[in-house]
């Protein structure tokens, strides 16, 4: 059932970005996250009230509280770890280390649920995961591709930014996984998206990125909206996933990269946008990769 529910969170992960193609232009990515996650948090209460959440309020333990803030929080650090970055260094090169930070997230799980990972030590499972995040990694590589820099004079920080961003990136899903302990998967992501949405002001307020809210057009205020609702669905499906009884927490966190199959699909399909063969070769090796982690958790 946790690999249905992954799957679900996957798919409404592609319609955030589909979304976004089709009708979020000329509007600032850091508004367009921040009003994003006000919505979030809007579904999440809503959500919360639907399935009487709320009602498990009063059991949230410290352990639950201090791992949901720290989510968050580390949320926030690396969005603002990854914009320096960008800021400093070429973005393809910061988009490389970034988009290969599942690979420590694996590594955090197998070390702090060692048991639900790997099939209570199974050899072959172990084998098979380091494999699956070999081939996810090359073809995560594959697909972002290689861009020379025109910039000789790059600041060399960019790295230790980039580096940072992927760090806390990849603590995002553990915090995640430990804070929702004994509680609805609503209430832990209405609690973090709080956090998130505190951060995200804070980005927006700082770099004065509210300007120009007047000339958002209707229709982008609609993707906006839409982009946020299946933010949440997404969101609350994977921390869902994560929190079932049993699930392996490298194959939930795996299953959500195939957000990116499914996008290029209907990017393909309905946008009329073209896929080269490198990055078809990089989704096939991040399918198989996903595969093979599903096949041997189970």
């Amino acid at each position: 059932m946790w690999i249905v529910i992954a799957l679900i969170g996957a798919l409404f992960t592609s319609l955030t970005t589909i979304f976004a193609k089709v009708g979020i232009k000329n509007v600032n990515s850091n508004f367009a996250t921040f009003f994003r996650t006000g919505v979030v948090i809007i579904f999440a209460v809503i959500m919360c009230f639907i399935t009487n959440s709320f009602a498990s309020f009063s059991a949230l333990t410290t352990s639950n509280w201090l791992f949901l803030i720290l989510s968050g929080i580390a949320t926030g650090l690396s969005w603002l770890c990854y914009y320096r970055a960008i800021k400093l260094g070429d973005v393809s090169k910061v988009a490389t280390i970034d988009k290969s930070s599942f690979i420590l997230t694996s590594i955090l799980f197998l070390i702090f649920f060692f048991n639900d990972t790997t099939n209570n030590g199974n050899p072959l499972t172990i084998v098979m995961l380091f494999l699956s995040m070999a081939l996810m990694l090359a073809g995560t590589l594959l697909m972002i591709g290689k861009v020379e820099s025109k910039n000789e004079k790059v600041d060399k920080k960019w790295l230790i930014y980039a580096i940072l961003s992927a760090v806390f990136a990849s603590l995002v899903s553990l915090f995640v996984k430990i804070g929702l302990k004994n509680i609805p998967s609503s209430l832990g992501t209405c609690i973090r998206t709080i956090v998130v949405f505190i951060f995200a002001a804070i980005i927006v307020l700082a770099k004065k990125d509210y300007k120009g809210v007047k000339e958002i057009t209707g229709k982008s205020w609609i993707f906006l909206t839409l982009s946020g609702i299946a933010t949440g669905v997404a969101w609350i499906s994977e921390y869902e996933a994560l929190n079932y009884a049993g699930a392996n927490p490298v194959a939930v966190t795996s299953i959500s990269k195939l957000a990116i199959l499914l996008t290029m699909t209907i990017s393909v399909l309905v946008l009329h946008e073209k896929i080269t063969l490198k990055s078809f070769i990089g989704l096939a090796l991040m399918t198989l990769g996903i595969v093979l982690i599903i096949i041997f958790s189970l």
